[in-house]
């Protein structure tokens, strides 16, 4: 027996929503990990703004050359890591976009599997309709001959 149009739309639609559902996982995915690096970036500039007041109170204090030097080399790494946090960043921006429009796109073709099925289903409903009417008239035919 041939697959009916409903059923190939309607597994068509689970196919498509399962996609639809995997593209907004990876959306939520790619944003967490931004929140992460968020978080990352604030925590890494409080330590900035600890390690120059460190550096102030050193440079007051007469400290020694080694703290100095290990304090603003240290500083130093810390800038580093965030200008490569900030840029890792930027990279998941551009992938939430690609996953945003990804989502979209799924979620359009889920729809269209939606009103294809169900365009389906009122195409299949009218047939069956016609059917009913053919063999009613067929009935009625044979009742008025039988007289």
């Amino acid at each position: 027996m041939a697959i009916s149009k409903i059923d190939r739309f309607t597994n068509l639609g689970k196919i498509q929503h399962q996609q639809y559902q995997q593209a907004l996982e990876s959306e939520q995915k790619v944003s967490q990990l931004i929140d992460s690096i968020d978080s990352s970036v604030a925590q890494i500039r409080q330590y900035q703004q600890d390690y120059q007041q460190d550096l102030i109170t050193l440079q007051q204090s007469a400290s020694t050359n080694e703290k100095l030097v290990r304090t603003r080399k240290f500083l130093q790494q810390l800038m580093q890591m965030e200008v490569d946090q900030l840029r890792q960043r930027q990279d998941l921006d551009e992938r939430l976009q690609q996953a945003k429009a990804l989502s979209l796109q799924k979620l359009q073709k889920a729809r269209m599997s939606e009103k294809l099925t169900e365009k389906a289903h009122v195409e299949q409903l009218a047939a069956n309709k016609a059917f009913d009417a053919k063999q009613m008239d067929a009935i009625a035919t044979q009742m008025y001959n039988r007289r």
